[in-house]
Parts: structure tokens; sequence; C-alpha cells
């Protein structure tokens, strides 16, 4: 756990960018057959967009 942690404390911001987009777009390759897993991809995307956007402001 600690060390996922420090991934999201030490990697920047752009390459979280990168990833929460990536996730949002496999996403949807499950939107059909397991639509509650793909809103769950969908908020973590969107929180790691947000807390990547803020990171990138600071």
């Amino acid at each position: 756990m600690n060390k996922i942690i420090s991934f999201f404390k030490e990697s920047s911001s752009l390459k979280l960018i990168a990833i929460s987009i990536g996730i949002a777009v496999l996403s949807y390759f499950i939107e059909k057959p397991l639509p509650s897993i793909f809103l769950g991809l969908r908020l973590f995307a969107f929180v790691l967009f947000v807390y990547a956007v803020i990171r990138f402001r600071k």
C-alpha cells in the first residue's frame, strides 16, 4: 500500500493525467457487460484527473 501511495505522491501531474485518460478510455470497452465496474473506473479516473490538476497548479 505504501508503494501505491508513494507512486501517486512522486509521479508528475502529466503522467497522472495520462493514466487517468487511459483508464477512462479502457472503461468504455467494459461499459455494456459490467456497468458497475465501468462507473467505478470512470469515478477513479475523474478523481485522479482532479488530483493531477490540483498538483499541477501548485
